[in-house]
């Protein structure tokens, strides 16, 4: 009886075991552009610079721009190259990597310019058109993985559209913004990072 359920529970365990990491690895091949972004951008050119003063590409994330052991600082975000017929760049922020699935950490539409810079801490200006993102919140809110999960990847996908997205009223989801600039996408571009904690 006693060997019964050890075996049982030794099966049971393994069982658990091979499932978890059967998840972590699914969610570490996750595609850095997921559906529904990709079916928004799908037939637009990927001719969009993006980079940051706060991290290099496909580099680790300071701490101090995550929400979870961190001071939750949004980081510098410059965009450039954008197609002349632009009228405005919309900018979303999520992790690929989520237990949960695709998680938005951060949208802000609205934004002007042939070279658009938002400087670190962005996100505490009023003026600054933001919708809400997963965690619920309107604004800027970072990297927050389950402690002891593989780093995951946050990317920082810049879209420049041919509407004026300034006139949206603030705390549009993630969501209602990719269906409000499905075909007016004119190019794309992103840069990734990693955080873990």
């Amino acid at each position: 009886m006693i060997i019964t359920i050890t075996l049982v529970v030794i099966l049971v365990s393994a069982a658990v075991t091979v499932f978890y990491y059967t998840q972590r690895s699914t969610r570490s091949s996750s595609p850095l552009i997921p559906e529904p972004v990709l079916s928004t951008i799908d037939n637009a050119p990927g001719t969009l610079i993006v980079h940051s003063e706060s991290f290099m590409n496909a580099s680790p994330i300071p701490s101090k721009y995550a929400y979870c052991g961190g001071d939750n600082y949004s980081p510098s975000i410059i965009v450039e190259n954008t197609p002349a017929n632009t009228e405005s760049i919309i900018l979303l922020i999520y992790d690929p990597d989520a237990p949960s699935g695709l998680f938005y950490h951060w949208v802000v539409y609205g934004l002007k310019g042939s070279r658009v810079v938002l400087p670190e801490g962005s996100s505490e200006n009023t003026t600054l058109l933001q919708g809400s993102n997963s965690y619920g919140f309107i604004g800027y809110s970072g990297p927050c993985p389950p402690p002891g999960d593989k780093p995951h990847r946050y990317v920082f996908l810049a879209i420049a559209v041919d509407m004026d997205t300034g006139t949206w009223p603030p705390g549009l989801s993630p969501e209602n913004v990719l269906a409000r600039i499905k075909n007016h996408v004119l190019a794309y571009g992103y840069i990734y990072g990693t955080y873990s904690r």
